[in-house]
């Protein structure tokens, strides 16, 4: 039987697993998808074995383990080469990653074209951040504002421009479109919430809950949900092993809904 496993330091508690094998199941792929919860003492040398065993077939990979796996890897795709993070492996025929972050973060955005030239702020500039700063770079994004906790230079514009300090932010929400949090934590306090306009369309890559404080603040704005990247980022992994799309059905959908209550 092949195997499959989403590998992070947290993983006990994720939805791939319930997403792979429901796929595996409709698809009727012989095939199991499990969860390898490691951390930064033990990873490169369970990896190493793990990479070794003859039924693994992929990995997903997450916090905080997307850089750390690239030196395992025998090639990587041009994405992921420029990113400098890898979320998804295939070890048939050679131990390959590619990064499908940014394409399924890309899938969950509405009326793209509509926010091309819109206001968007990006919170935190950790491992998922990175690869939504390449797609929104990518993709002819113009106005971005990237706030972090610690200065960063920012990858992927031909300035040198650096991170703007997270406390700052009340000088940037009011003017904000989509503000897209990737931290674990709410960062628009009671106090500045008052700035964020009706229109501006929030998202949050935390899935579980679906409604995080972030979200739950603002009851009343359009949102981006967690749970959509998670799934979005899965279908492209799916077809990176298997060389075919799996269908988002209702099925899968109710099931996650489920899940997340």
């Amino acid at each position: 039987m092949k195997k499959f496993y989403v590998v992070g330091n947290k993983v006990s508690k994720s939805l791939s697993p319930v997403i792979f094998n429901y796929w595996f199941k409709k698809y009727k792929i012989k095939a199991k998808y499990e969860y390898l919860e490691l951390n930064n003492k033990n990873f490169d040398k369970k990896i190493r074995e793990k990479l070794k065993e003859k039924d693994l077939c992929g990995l997903n990979i997450t916090i905080p383990f997307k850089q750390k796996i690239i030196k395992h890897l025998q090639s990587l795709d041009k994405h992921s080469t420029v990113i400098n993070a890898v979320n998804c492996v295939s070890t048939k025929p050679k131990i390959r990653g590619i990064n499908t972050d940014w394409t399924g973060y890309y899938k969950t955005l509405p009326m793209t074209k509509n926010l091309i030239n819109k206001n968007i702020l990006l919170i935190g500039y950790g491992g998922a951040s990175l690869a939504i700063h390449y797609l929104l770079i990518s993709k002819g994004f113009k106005n971005i504002i990237v706030l972090n906790r610690s200065k960063k230079a920012l990858k992927y514009q031909k300035n040198n421009n650096y991170t703007v300090p997270l406390k700052k932010i009340e000088n940037y929400l009011e003017s904000a479109d989509l503000i897209i949090n990737t931290t674990p934590l709410n960062p628009i306090n009671s106090r500045n919430k008052k700035l964020v306009k009706k229109q501006t369309i929030l998202s949050d890559i935390v899935y579980s809950p679906k409604e995080t404080d972030f979200l739950k603040a603002f009851p009343n704005n359009k949102k981006i949900y967690g749970i959509d990247m998670l799934v979005q980022q899965a279908i492209p992994s799916f077809k990176f092993w298997f060389g075919y799309k799996p269908i988002l059905d209702t099925g899968l959908k109710q099931l996650l809904e489920r899940k997340l209550k």
